[in-house]
């Protein structure tokens, strides 16, 4: 079998439905970023005994980031009703606790959005910036 140029052998395979959130995520080192990474995609390895499977995609150079620092892609995979709350709980507790770190939609133009309500976590002192032309939020974060 032949799909998009792929061939594919037809034996077994199963799929299942899956939302994907891609985080861009940029510091002030790539060590920084990678390190961020790594944690927010921990535990994450099938969707069966795992809340969802993530992974770092790839390296995302400064000159293709938001706000011009070394990045890392991520993807976070899960069902429609498991998908926002683990990319909240994954960036929040592992990415906006690392130091210098900043996230990003790595999916600008998607056909559907998460509404993602991460300032929360800035205790009332978060506001808003334009970044590299996206509106977002700076969360300082007092610990963690």
């Amino acid at each position: 079998m032949e799909i998009n140029g792929v061939t594919i052998d037809d034996t077994y395979a199963e799929a299942f439905p899956t939302w994907v959130c891609r985080v861009i995520i940029t510091a002030v080192t790539r060590d920084w970023a990678r390190k961020a990474a790594t944690e927010a995609t921990g535990f994450a390895t099938s969707a069966i005994g795992c809340p969802c499977e993530a992974g770092i995609e790839c390296d995302v150079p400064s000159s293709e980031t938001p706000d011009g620092r070394p990045g890392v892609a991520i993807l976070i995979c899960a069902g429609k009703k498991k998908i926002k709350d683990q990319v909240v709980e994954r960036v929040a507790e592992c990415v906006l606790t690392a130091p210098t770190t900043a996230v990003f939609n790595g999916i600008t133009n998607a056909e559907e959005k998460i509404a993602v309500k991460l300032h929360f976590f800035g205790d009332g002192y978060e506001y808003q910036k334009e970044v590299g032309g996206r509106k977002c939020w700076v969360i300082p974060i007092m610990n963690g």
